[in-house]
């Protein structure tokens, strides 16, 4: 089975509906929610999320949203060695870099975001939820 890494966009575009990114960003979701793909991401990006979509949801909404979605994740840890390759990694974007070497040791073929230009063009796959939607319509 496909394994996928959700980045922190993709969580906040689904539990805050936001505008022009929930549709596709949900369709990605609902592909784990029903055993098609599975769907890792970090503690760091579940933290995140609550953090932004609490603003819109409020805090037990938030939490309750996440709740409802842990079932369907894949924690994956980050630890001393992801650390390490982003802080030297040369990438604009650290948060973005943990995110990449957490989703590389865990075996993951593709990170899905809206953010392509933080991560680096070799490596593992780096996707839109759109791209990601095409790629398995293909």
């Amino acid at each position: 089975m496909k394994k996928i890494f959700l980045d922190t966009n993709i969580l906040i575009d689904v539990l805050a509906r936001r505008d022009g990114f929930f549709e596709a960003a949900s369709n990605v979701v609902n592909l784990g929610i029903d055993g098609e793909v599975t769907l890792h991401t970090t503690s760091m990006s579940l933290a995140t999320t609550l953090f932004v979509v609490r603003k819109v949801l409020g805090y037990d909404n938030t939490i309750a949203a996440l709740k409802a979605l842990e079932p369907f994740l894949e924690i994956v840890p980050m630890d001393a060695v992801q650390c390490h390759y982003a802080l030297h990694s040369g990438m604009p974007d650290f948060e973005d870099m943990l995110q990449y070497e957490a989703a590389k040791a865990a075996g993951c073929s593709a990170v899905i975001t809206r953010n392509k230009k933080h991560f680096p063009a070799s490596g593992i796959a780096i996707l839109t939820p759109q791209e990601f939607l095409l790629q398995l319509s293909v």
